[in-house]
């Protein structure tokens, strides 16, 4: 008898309002990262820099090349369908302008959701892509991994508002990325929102919403992940025929069998545009460079990485 990876979870994951995506019940911490308390303590002695953006109803005054910290001094629209009402004066958000902005010119938006860690990042490592490819990265604060799902769909659907707002964007390039837990609600966003966001990053986290067959995971795997890989999908067909998915993940990645078998028994033969980048030396972490790069070509023009 064929096993079979169940996706059907809690009815709180199902409402999407009540659960939580956590490091505790749904998405481990990596064992080689530093012990919370070394993250922590990186952080303590840096007094926070006062918000830049004060100014109403102009652009964040952000120097180009650098990711900084803001809070928005405009009320924003929530988006009609979400279901959390946020002040999004009351929220920050990390925004990375890329090297050789001219606000007159049309840009595309990566919109990250954090996993584990709480603060919003623009990861690094993608700064060269993003400059290459004229997109800005928002990322939310307070979107974690113990945040409810609710939340998180609404400060990742008020980022992209934010970014329309105060810069001349194109539709067609409003990306959702993500990292573990964060990477998981990025694909959520997309099947539920898929007139938002119109391309996925997710690095080291999957979910689908029906039931996939079990290849690679392990009965061990199984035992110790049994909730994981399942989520509601508001408008599956409409973000089949509009959105592309990218997998990014690695033999070193905890959930590296979850995802392949998502993705395999999932998102392939049910016809969605998806991509899975499987990287040799890649552990439970954001994705790098090159990887990146790969997954905004295929988003950007649907052809598969030789």
């Amino acid at each position: 008898m064929k096993k079979t990876l169940l996706t059907l979870l809690s009815i709180g994951l199902l409402t999407g309002l009540a659960f939580p995506l956590t490091a505790q019940n749904n998405e481990q911490e990596d064992p080689t990262a530093p012990a919370k308390g070394e993250r922590s303590k990186k952080h303590a002695d840096k007094p926070e820099p006062p918000n830049p953006w004060t100014k109403p109803n102009t652009p964040p005054p952000i120097e180009p090349g650098n990711a900084t910290k803001v809070s928005c001094p405009d009320p924003l629209t929530n988006h009609t369908s979400s279901t959390l009402k946020l002040d999004n004066t009351k929220e920050s958000f990390s925004i990375y302008i890329p090297v050789g902005f001219d606000p007159k010119e049309t840009y595309g938006v990566v919109v990250f959701i954090p996993g584990p860690n709480d603060r919003g990042t623009c990861p690094g490592q993608w700064f060269t892509v993003l400059n290459d490819r004229k997109l800005i990265c928002i990322s939310p604060y307070g979107a974690g991994n113990k945040e409810m799902l609710g939340r998180r769909y609404a400060l990742a659907l008020t980022s992209a508002e934010l970014a329309k707002k105060y810069f001349k964007i194109d539709p067609k390039r409003i990306y959702v990325a993500g990292y573990s837990g964060g990477a998981r609600v990025a694909g959520m966003l997309a099947l539920n929102y898929p007139e938002v966001f119109k391309g996925t990053i997710q690095s080291c986290g999957a979910d689908f919403y029906k039931p996939v067959p079990r290849v690679a995971v392990t009965d061990e795997e199984v035992a110790k992940g049994a909730d994981y890989g399942g989520c509601q999908a508001g408008h599956p067909e409409e973000a089949k025929a509009n959105v592309r998915f990218v997998f990014i993940t690695g033999p070193g990645d905890f959930r590296n069998h979850f995802i392949k078998d998502i993705y395999n028994g999932g998102y392939k033969p049910s016809g969605f545009k998806a991509l899975l980048i499987d990287v040799p030396d890649m552990r439970h972490n954001i994705c790098n460079t090159e990887s990146f790069g790969k997954a905004i070509d295929f988003i950007e023009t649907g052809k598969l990485p030789e």
